[in-house]
């Protein structure tokens, strides 16, 4: 009988420290897929912020800044749109001089539609729209301008940056 007594208590022990066992795993878990879920949710939003910033540059130029606004658009750029940015930059250079562009861009919306599950590319759409001054030119109005792009992004180095920016009706 004194055995029983000492291996029940010795049996209730070892389920008890079993128990404990088992819900701090379950509890490092569930801490280790929040902290997934929470960094997922920033790397959203990390590319959604950076497509902005890139939407926000593309649309606000002045020809007193121009060379400080470009090299804006192409940090936030890569691949072959950067290429192209810096392919085209002289021309873009000579129309906002010629014309004393003042282009002033209010960014309306921006939003997630994607990203893959390594969190290396998404995309994004951008809403934002634009007043343009032409006021090198005589007698022209102001212009406003509306645009909607679906930008590509690309993660590299830590950092999000527009891999195709396309403009969508």
């Amino acid at each position: 009988m004194a055995r029983i007594r000492r291996e029940a208590p010795r049996r209730l022990n070892l389920a008890l420290l079993a128990a404990v066992v088992l819900l701090g795993a379950a509890a490092g878990w569930m801490w280790m897929l929040r902290a997934s879920a929470l960094a997922r949710q920033a790397d959203e939003a990390a590319a959604v912020a950076a497509a902005s910033t890139h939407a926000v540059s593309l649309i606000s130029l002045d020809h007193r800044t121009f060379d400080t606004a470009f090299r804006r658009v192409l940090s936030t750029s890569t691949g072959e749109t950067r290429a192209r940015y810096e392919r085209d930059q002289a021309e873009a250079r000579a129309t906002v001089m010629k014309d004393k562009v003042l282009q002033t861009g209010v960014l309306r919306g921006a939003g997630l539609a994607s990203m893959n599950p390594e969190g290396t590319s998404a995309q994004v759409l951008v809403v934002a729209d634009v007043m343009i001054e032409f006021t090198g030119r005589e007698g022209d109005k102001p212009a406003e301008r509306f645009y909607r792009w679906r930008m590509d992004m690309a993660k590299q180095g830590g950092q999000w940056l527009v891999a195709t920016a396309e403009l969508v009706p």
